[in-house]
């Protein structure tokens, strides 16, 4: 019975493996052996009331979103489904006139997710760091200090 579960487990991952980018009416086949879970959507917003351009890089282990630089009030949003395994995980280096961060801005975690509204984390960047808006409680909480220097 073990050696029934190795093999087929073994397919699976094959198929997985084989599939991961053929499309079929809309959804991948990788949408179909590993389904989203939910669908999210995560907001970079430059908040620098200086004046100053941000610059942000924003990527996960397979999608990398490019670089781009945010002047006041401008904002980056995208979507994506998180997938079954629950490793879906982005991160951004973002850099402004004086300093730079490096943070995740989307991991699997439930408080992440309250926080978030359980659909849409909303990043922002200020003179004193990045702020994630809490839904929960109504107010931006900084999350993350900028490092000085590049």
């Amino acid at each position: 019975m073990n050696n029934i579960k190795h093999f087929l487990l073994a397919i699976y991952v094959s198929l997985a493996l084989i599939c991961q980018g053929h499309v079929l009416g809309g959804a991948t086949t990788r949408d179909i052996i590993v389904p989203k879970i939910s669908e999210w959507q995560v907001t970079v917003v430059n908040g620098l009331t200086t004046g100053e351009t941000l610059f942000i890089h924003c990527k996960s282990k397979e999608d990398d979103l490019g670089e781009m630089n945010l002047r006041f009030r401008d904002r980056f949003s995208w979507n994506f489904g998180e997938n079954m395994l629950h490793s879906t995980l982005f991160w951004c280096y973002m850099s402004k006139d004086d300093g730079h961060a490096n943070l995740n801005v989307f991991w699997d975690d439930v408080i992440l997710f309250h926080r978030c509204g359980w659909k849409n984390c909303v990043w922002t960047a200020k003179t004193d760091g990045v702020y994630l808006w809490n839904s929960a409680t109504g107010e931006d909480m900084l999350l993350e200090k900028w490092e000085v220097g590049w």
